[in-house]
């Protein structure tokens, strides 16, 4: 049954490919959602990495995987904003674009930040997680402060 169920799931990728390739011009909408679905996934990541971080769960053989999720993710965000996708359902601010040049700058802090977190991590020293997460958080709160508008989620 679980070859199968691969077979399929491997069928529907290639189907959905061959009808969108990769490359293929995004629509601003799908821009805008992809980006909501990567921070989303961010935030899932750092709150599950932040109960085991600060011991309200044990520390799990996923601790490292949440780690290099976080660093692979953050990774991304420079791609996320491409000109053109300030429009439409989503909290970022124009500043943005306005000011891509610092953007870019505080992008690559959060990248810097969840890679040393990650590290911290991967080092097993609970006291540099903790140092590298309270930095890494400063990177998350100094991006949003400026470039993304306050919501209630």
């Amino acid at each position: 049954m679980r070859r199968s169920v691969l077979s399929a799931d491997l069928l529907l990728l290639t189907a959905l490919f061959a009808v969108n390739p990769a490359g293929a011009e995004t629509k601003v909408a799908d821009t805008i959602k992809y980006r909501q679905a990567v921070m989303a996934s961010l935030a899932a990541h750092i709150e599950a990495l932040s109960m085991m971080a600060f011991n309200k769960v044990g520390k799990t053989e996923f601790y490292q995987n949440h780690a290099d999720a976080l660093a692979n993710g953050t990774a991304e965000l420079k791609l996320l904003f491409p000109a053109g996708s300030g429009q439409g359902d989503t909290h970022a601010l124009p500043a943005i674009w306005e000011d891509a040049e610092d953007f870019n700058a505080a992008t690559a802090t959060a990248e810097d930040a969840f890679a040393s977190l990650r590290d911290a991590v991967a080092g097993g020293d609970d006291k540099a997680v903790v140092t590298a997460f309270a930095a890494a958080g400063k990177a998350c709160k100094g991006c949003h402060e400026k470039y993304r508008e306050e919501h209630d989620d």
